[in-house]
């Protein structure tokens, strides 16, 4: 299915419910989506907190490329020195 019609029939059906329903979907979404990231995360094997920190944004927010994601490299590179930041949390299970 070429990936306009999948989308097309997403998006079809997504507006087909009522806004608590997608309220519903968005969450599910939102949070299969971290679950995801931290998983391939644990699949790529060993890495310091800031460099799974990279890996993390680059997957969960694609657009974060270049001087925005070298900025917030810095800004935890920083922090983490002096000890103000230790990695990002895993969300729990039960906040999904």
């Amino acid at each position: 299915m070429p990936i306009d019609l999948a989308q097309r029939r997403l998006d079809e059906r997504v507006r087909s419910v009522g806004a608590g329903e997608r309220m519903l979907l968005h969450h599910r979404m939102y949070h299969d989506a971290f679950a995801l990231v931290w998983s391939q995360a644990d699949r790529a094997g060993e890495m310091t907190e800031l460099e799974r920190a990279r890996f993390l944004l680059r997957r969960l927010y694609p657009d974060l490329e270049g001087a925005r994601l070298q900025a917030l490299m810095t800004t935890l590179e920083a922090e983490s020195a002096a000890g103000t930041w230790t990695g990002f949390r895993r969300p729990d299970a039960s906040e999904a």
